[in-house]
């Protein structure tokens, strides 16, 4: 047996949580030995009791805590982690309990510091809101909790959020919502893009156009948003500039209307673009919340993209050099930006970021992302491609839904004997159902024809076209059958 460490135990449960979290070891997960622990009843009894204490006092005793480990080692710690677990449901805003007064000092924490434990030194502990998306067998270390622990060396490259319930949107967790993509951007006459030699290699520049049509037909693309019944729209890369933003923010607070039936829009992340300056600049995505103005996420973009001849080629893109490559001219993002709001857990990744999202995943996995905002500048989307791919990707992994949202521009140039499959604008993709017995997806696809145009889904069989959707983030007992209803 191990030696007992009192007064080492903290009482608080999201602080004890990470303490126990940390000190079991990795191997205990490997092979098979957690999920006998998991299925016996021992534990199962230990851990209810250990939830109820928890409860019905907000903390647990040190000495208890030290008990435990001395009498039954790392099997009483995953026992004493489950029971904190059941009881940190109850504090969860995307669970189903609401009914834990006890634990309120837990939850305001978490609402006004954006993390259940005390000390952010320690990284972070965040209620969760996805699973992943694979079948459930064997289950990681992290998915036998209910709660992200996040250690404190990913918790750096995050800028975390929770939105206040006070400027914050209602979603039912068990309906759908309504997502729209508009592609604003229609030709090459709708931007600007440049090729020059910088640093002994050959750069490129993209920025929206500003013009008279383009403004016209963001006022439009609003107006046609909120008709379509979209609750949530998501724009293109390149529809941005310091200007257009201030544009943007003007005609969406201009249209805003509290009746819900004629004005359902309320969030748009307005694709991205070169703003705030520097050279170079960033590449910078902004999620806007339509009735007040604020921007509520700012993301830079991560992974600049680097354009091959044969692109270039097949793009006509004007001014491109004949041979070699050209990289995106940008100063790139370090950090990624969260927003925890009644939707999920939002983050947003610009087109390349999608696909080499590999050196990211740690951060978003460990944060538990239900959402990815996708803006991307390419060819029309196609089936089975890369946005499809890296959209499973994030399914299997983090069971979160992508959208992904692309312009008109490069498709008008394109032959059809050059990009032979249907062409769409819009590309949703999330888990198929709660019960996670399947790898298949919810995959949906949606195209548009004018740049202010929301993307529909292809007709059904009465002939109607609608707007693909998502389900809001949620916590289930579904994933977690030790979690036990008051």
């Amino acid at each position: 047996m191990e030696a007992p460490a009192r007064g080492a135990h903290p009482a608080d449960p999201a602080d004890l949580f990470i303490r126990l979290y940390d000190s079991l070891p990795d191997r205990r997960f490997q092979g098979w030995e957690a999920t006998m622990w998991y299925d016996d009843p021992a534990v199962r009894r230990q851990a209810e009791e250990i939830a109820e204490i928890v409860l019905a006092l907000g903390s647990l005793d040190p000495e208890v805590t030290g008990e435990i480990i001395e009498a039954e080692g790392d099997r009483g710690r995953f026992a004493i982690l489950l029971g904190l677990d059941g009881a940190l449901a109850h504090a969860n805003p995307y669970g189903p309990y609401h009914d834990a007064p006890a634990l309120s000092g837990v939850l305001i924490r978490y609402l006004t510091e954006g993390r259940f434990n005390a000390d952010e030194r320690d990284g972070a502990l965040l209620p969760r809101c996805a699973f992943p998306g694979r079948p459930r067998g064997r289950r990681a270390k992290a998915e036998f909790f209910g709660v992200h622990r996040i250690p404190p060396e990913a918790w750096a490259r995050v800028d975390h959020t929770v939105l206040p319930a006070v400027h914050d949107a209602h979603f039912n967790r068990d309906e759908p919502v309504n997502v729209a993509c508009a592609p604003v951007l229609e030709t090459f006459d709708d931007i600007e893009i440049g090729f020059e030699r910088r640093y002994g290699m050959t750069v490129y520049r993209l920025r929206p156009k500003d013009s008279r049509t383009l403004r016209n037909r963001i006022e439009k693309t609003v107006r046609r948003l909120d008709e379509a019944g979209a609750q949530i729209a998501v724009m293109p890369e390149v529809s941005l500039s310091d200007e257009l933003l201030e544009h943007w923010k003007e005609v969406a607070f201009e249209t805003a209307g509290r009746d819900r039936d004629r004005h359902p829009l309320r969030f748009i992340m307005l694709g991205s673009g070169p703003l705030g300056g520097g050279d170079p600049p960033p590449n910078r995505a902004v999620l806007l919340d339509r009735w007040t103005g604020r921007e509520l996420l700012v993301q830079d973009k991560l992974s600049g993209f680097t354009l091959d001849a044969g692109q270039m080629r097949l793009w006509r893109l004007p001014g491109a050099p004949s041979a070699g490559t050209a990289d995106e001219y940008l100063a790139p993002g370090a950090t990624i930006a969260l927003l925890d709001m009644a939707l999920g857990r939002l983050a947003v990744l610009i087109c390349e970021d999608l696909s080499r999202s590999i050196g990211w995943e740690r951060e978003l996995l460990s944060c538990g992302v239900s959402h990815l905002l996708v803006p991307i500048f390419s060819k029309p989307i196609l089936r089975y491609r890369w946005e499809q791919q890296g959209a499973e990707r994030q399914i299997a992994t983090l069971g979160s839904w992508t959208t992904v949202s692309n312009s008109l521009v490069i498709g008008t140039v394109i032959p059809p004997d050059e990009l032979e499959g249907t062409r769409y604008t819009c590309l949703v993709a999330g888990p198929e159902g709660l019960d996670r017995l399947t790898y298949a997806g919810n995959v949906q696809f949606a195209r548009a024809e004018a740049g202010d145009e929301p993307a529909l889904l292809d007709p059904a069989e009465d002939g109607s076209r609608a707007l693909p959707t998502v389900l809001p983030g949620a916590a289930y007992d579904l994933w977690h059958d030790h979690w036990t209803a008051p």
